[in-house]
């Protein structure tokens, strides 16, 4: 599982366990009995370094709608005081990450809310497919956007789209399906293209434009693709400058 920051939800796996967490509780199982069903189907034994995410991740997930199994806060206390916390991360983020296990600390030495009452996560989903191209507006801004997979999970379907270099000229966009996919401006990886996963609230924007051109095996492809993580509407904020 990935791992994008030094935050107590900075990785796949405590993001992943507060979503199921919190559908569990909507369905009215008490946080005892979700811990169990959480370890069980994350796979998570009795100690060691690698089930670290998984305590702190359900603790904070668990304390801030106000459904405490106090054994998960005992646990999650016990790994920010063990030094084996720390050293599994590198030195330059071991001060950043002390903070966000100080932080962490700080709330659960706190009484938590009221026990929240949770509805039952809405579906997301979306109607675009792999291959397709679509036209969006961002704050006055069409983009181009070419759809790269549509992924499926607990939460719905998602599209996974990269910004494609276009001028803005209809004519061009004609050719929609030649045209290359923008870089990264900040890759991880050589020839990775700007992407997105794109969360639908909660479906795709009625005001998107599906083109007939789709993509072939002359199109254009990067050998890897980021993956920001954004809803339509807060789209604009990951765009490079015009």
């Amino acid at each position: 599982m990935g791992t994008w920051g030094v935050g107590v939800f900075s990785n796949d796996m405590a993001a992943d366990i507060r979503d199921d967490l919190r559908d569990l509780i909507a369905e009215g199982t008490s946080a005892e009995n979700a811990t169990s069903r959480l370890r069980d189907e994350y796979g998570i034994g009795e100690g060691g370094a690698d089930d670290h995410d998984f305590w702190l991740g359900l603790a904070a997930a668990q304390h801030s709608i106000g459904h405490v199994d106090e054994a998960v806060r005992s646990r999650a206390i016990e790994i920010i005081e063990a030094p084996e916390e720390l050293e599994r991360w590198q030195p330059k983020d071991r001060k950043r990450r002390q903070a966000a296990l100080e932080k962490l600390r700080e709330r659960l030495s706190q009484p938590p809310p009221p026990p929240k009452r949770l509805r039952p996560r809405v579906q997301v989903d979306t109607r675009l497919e792999s291959g397709q191209h679509v036209l969006f507006v961002v704050d006055g801004r069409r983009v181009l956007l070419r759809v790269t997979s549509v992924s499926d999970d607990k939460g719905g379907r998602y599209p996974h789209a990269v910004l494609v270099a276009w001028n803005g000229s209809d004519r061009q966009l004609r050719k929609a399906h030649r045209l290359p996919a923008v870089l990264d401006p900040t890759p991880l990886r050589k020839d990775e293209a700007l992407g997105f996963l794109l969360i639908g609230e909660p479906s795709d924007p009625e005001s998107l434009s599906v083109l007939p051109q789709v993509v072939d095996r002359r199109t254009p492809r990067r050998r890897w693709e980021s993956r920001v993580v954004t809803k339509w509407t807060d789209l604009g904020r990951h765009l490079p400058a015009q």
